[in-house]
């Protein structure tokens, strides 16, 4: 029931946005706590995206648990790195934040709510991923060799979706 009605709420508004300027208030709101715990963040953003179909602030919320589970796996470590890159695959913008941590344990229950262990509520991701599916985006590990990828896969905006509005 809560997964509708979250569904009902974030489609209601969601519209075409820029998501470089979503990655730019990311930016301003994260850079301080991770140049304050001495944690690199690297911007691999190409000159222009197009726009996407997406709840400009569910989206921001999404970017931000992702960073901040980043930002939480990578504290302690030796080697503190973030890159969040954003690239055009398809018919979809893929936004990954790729971190320098231990890792995943467990990739298969990251999407469960209420993770045993979670710093945090445990509530994270899966409310990440509810935000994205709901307008028709979805977030995936990638697993790797070394640290973690999450990657954020958004729906590129069309001419067809109802609603279309265009925002900054």
């Amino acid at each position: 029931m809560a997964g509708l009605e979250l569904r009902q709420t974030t489609q209601s508004v969601a519209e075409s946005i820029d998501v470089r300027s979503v990655l730019e208030e990311l930016r301003i709101v994260i850079e301080p706590s991770f140049h304050e715990s001495e944690i690199s963040i690297r911007w691999d953003l190409p000159g222009s995206l197009p726009r996407v179909w997406a709840d400009r602030q569910a989206l921001l919320q999404a970017f931000l648990n992702i960073a901040k589970n980043s930002q939480r796996a990578v504290e302690g470590q030796d080697r503190r790195d973030l890159i969040v890159r954003a690239s055009v695959d398809g018919n979809s913008v893929v936004v990954r934040f790729i971190d320098s941590g231990p890792g995943v344990a467990n990739p298969e229950r990251l999407f469960e709510p209420f993770q045993p262990g979670a710093e945090a509520s445990g509530l994270g991701l899966y409310l990440s991923r509810a935000f994205v599916r709901a307008f028709q985006g979805d977030i995936e590990h990638e697993p790797q060799t070394v640290g973690c990828c999450f990657a954020v896969l958004l729906a590129l905006a069309s001419d067809h979706q109802p609603g279309v509005a265009e925002s900054a």
